[in-house]
């Protein structure tokens, strides 16, 4: 971290800098001399965190920190025990395949397989046999197989003089590296920009798509506490799911996967979590973030709370509302309070304070360097002003497209352009509907899509409403949207009016292709033809300033690199990381939050709430509690860096054993996003010794438990 004496020091150079530029008796050799002796040499800076990537492993950093260095062998072996979900990490615990990841991560899982007559969410779920473990439809695993830097051929490529024409020679290159690829080793390839295309490599993953859900406790002991307790700590959860990988019929046997710690995770232990943190934006300038605060985040905190009000009013109307909908609205309250979090470190004045001293920092690192200033000087000015007229037309960009969660207005629009664009070359076409983008959302119309017609009417209408406060009074698309009615008139109107959830009346559009399309009288149609040159009006200008602002991150981080190279872990980009921490606890609420938690604590938590949601045990933990050895630890915390993303990751020892597996982060942490922490921020995990603990004397598991131990 930036010491206050650093800091002082890089504002000093700054303004010297700046101050020497307008003197004309100064040459720039002069003044290049001048600056250079106060510019210390570039090393690790704690608020970028420590989600390193396997090809770059800080061996000399964690030397002098824990005294550990560890070989080649043990980090391949990692890398290959550890896996990733669509959406979360995971990790083979088992010579059988057996895969461990959060409760959360397997939810569409858990619900997909549950019989008519009941819910596995709500009941929890143990195979007590191997013919009894359930397919899961739809999932698979990746497993990371190597990494190679392809950087050179991505920029050879790039010869464009425009922001635009570079993007698009970088997408070009990209897709043909990953073909060939995906030809020549019939892998999973992906290509990944790393320090903002400081680094591009090619991520090539073998793909499982044979798995089955072997156990998952009730959501009200993976999930208890809710909403109240969510990116909080104390916690007691069992926030777990437990898959296998089959391989022609059969169990799969990994050649690397790990081991369960008997001991599990202790006070000041040093662990790591390996996992697919998704995003973070710790090499964001400081006007990409002032954006994100007053634009993006407001923008999305309001269409999440839109939402939620939605499936709310449903609920009250619809029994089985809930039902239906438990996972989205598990997954938009779940982003609500991320994003809350991630604001809130944004409007933080002392994290803000150490960001704009690193980048005065690195920009008079760049100043002092004549070759580094012509390339990459103006990059930092030109982010902010494309930022600033971003913002200038936030709003109709948002409203003009097709939002609010509306499939009906989603599908009218998908067939409006599919229409218009299908005779179209590809430049002329929107960037999702080039190439083989056509064809796949044509099939995506197609597809079958149950439409519920009163979250229809809901939806739009609470679009169109949020329209209406945003937009001016005469604005464009609000006379058409609206055509004269209230939201609520309009939205009933469009949903009843429209035949689109109908598909053979979908497939009758795209047949007849523009001609059809044109001669529509269908109302979502005709909506969707008089908005689509509103939207794209508007995709264009947001298009053209947001290739501006990639080419220029692009350049800074070249620059950065170049400065620092490895010294700095990149970016999260839903790619496989090791992360370094110890296993802590931290001032909170004027006392001390423990390193662990208990099942007595769980116990005592229902107990103050009188056992009412979402505090409710399920019953087996009400009946089964004389079972418990209640001292077991059970959720504990640690400084390892991570973010939405690792979600399911697992937490290992320096023998490379399971101590615990990651689930939430609290919410000091959350807006790590952007300055790393490790003053109260904390990784929450669920401690090893709960997992076949609650399996044995819970879940009537103990063939799992066993298979989990070695035993």
């Amino acid at each position: 971290m930036l010491t206050s004496r650093s800091v002082l020091r890089a504002v000093a150079l700054a303004s010297a800098l700046a101050v020497s530029s307008q003197a004309t008796a100064q040459t720039a050799a002069q003044r290049r001399a001048s600056a250079t002796p106060q510019l210390s040499a570039p090393t690790y800076q704690p608020e970028f965190g420590t989600m390193w990537t396997f090809d770059a492993p800080p061996l000399d950093y964690w030397r002098r920190t824990y005294g550990f260095a560890p070989d080649q062998k043990w980090l391949d072996h990692v890398r290959l025990a550890s896996v990733r979900l669509p959406n979360c990490s995971a990790s083979f615990v088992s010579a059988r395949g057996l895969v461990m990841t959060n409760h959360h991560c397997g939810r569409e899982c858990t619900a997909s397989s549950s019989p008519p007559d009941s819910n596995y969410i709500q009941t929890g779920f143990a195979a007590r046999t191997l013919a009894d473990e359930k397919k899961c439809a739809g999932l698979y695993v990746d497993q990371l197989q190597s990494i190679q830097n392809v950087t050179d051929r991505v920029r050879g490529a790039i010869t464009g003089s425009t922001p635009a024409e570079q993007a698009s020679q970088r997408t070009a290159i990209i897709n043909q590296i990953q073909t060939e690829c995906n030809q020549q080793t019939q892998l999973n390839c992906q290509v990944v920009s790393l320090y903002q295309g400081g680094i591009y490599s090619i991520y090539r993953y073998r793909r499982f798509n044979d798995i089955r859900l072997v156990m998952a406790p009730e959501a009200d002991i993976a999930f208890f506490g809710g909403d109240p307790d969510n990116f909080t700590y104390p916690r007691y959860d069992l926030d777990l799911t437990l898959l296998r990988v089959y391989e022609n019929g059969q169990p799969y046997s990994p050649t690397d996967y790990l081991k369960w710690s008997p001991a599990g995770a202790t006070e000041n232990e040093l662990v790591f979590v390996v996992g697919n943190p998704g995003s973070t934006g710790r090499l964001n300038t400081i006007a990409q973030m002032e954006y994100l605060r007053d634009v993006g985040y407001p923008a999305s905190l309001a269409a999440y709370k839109r939402a939620l009000g939605i499936y709310s009013e449903l609920e009250r109307t619809d029994t089985s509302a809930a039902r239906r909908y438990q996972n989205d609205v598990f997954g938009i309250a779940n982003s609500q309070k991320a994003v809350t979090g991630y604001r809130a470190g944004l409007l933080d004045t002392a994290s803000m304070a150490k960001k704009r001293a690193f980048e005065q920092e690195l920009r008079a690192r760049i100043a002092a360097d004549p070759k580094l200033q012509a390339q990459y000087g103006a990059s930092f000015d030109a982010i902010a002003s494309a930022q600033r007229e971003l913002a200038t037309f936030s709003p109709q960009l948002r409203y003009y497209g097709f939002g609010g969660g509306s499939n009906l207005m989603q599908l009218a629009a998908g067939l409006v352009r599919v229409g218009l664009f299908a005779n179209a070359p590809d430049s002329a076409r929107l960037a999702q509907y080039r190439g083989a983008g056509l064809e796949n959302i044509k099939r995506q119309i197609l597809a079958p899509t149950p439409i519920d017609t009163a979250f229809e009417r809901l939806a739009i209408a609470a679009q169109l409403r949020a329209a209406q406060s945003e937009l001016p009074a005469n604005d464009q698309f609000l006379r058409v949207a609206l055509n004269g009615q209230t939201p609520e008139a309009r939205a009933a109107a469009l949903v009843r009016g429209t035949r689109i959830g109908d598909p053979a009346f979908r497939q009758q559009l795209v047949q007849g292709g523009a001609a059809a399309i044109t001669a529509s009288t269908d109302p979502m149609i005709v909506l969707a033809r008089q908005i689509d040159p509103l939207n794209r009006t508007q995709l264009a200008r947001a298009t053209a300033l947001n290739a501006v602002i990639a080419a220029n991150s692009e350049k800074i981080g070249q620059a950065l690199f170049a400065t620092y190279g490895t010294a700095l872990p990149p970016d999260a980009t839903f790619t496989l990381r090791i992360s370094d921490g110890l296993v802590k606890s931290f001032p909170s609420n004027g006392t001390i939050a423990p390193y662990k938690t208990t099942f007595y604590g769980l116990y005592e938590r229902s107990a103050a709430f009188d056992n009412k949601d979402p505090f409710k045990l399920p019953e087996r933990w009400v009946t089964r509690k004389a079972n418990l050895d209640l001292s077991t630890p059970y959720d504990f915390v640690s400084t390892n860096d991570i973010i939405g993303g690792n979600s399911g990751s697992p937490v290992i020892n320096r023998n490379a054993e399971v101590v615990g597996l990651v689930f939430d982060s609290n919410i000091e942490g959350v807006s790590n996003r952007f300055i790393f922490s490790s003053a109260v921020g904390r990784t929450v995990s669920v401690h090893s010794r709960a997992i076949p603990e609650a399996l044995r004397k819970m879940y009537d598991g103990a063939r799992i438990a066993d298979e989990l131990q070695g035993r």
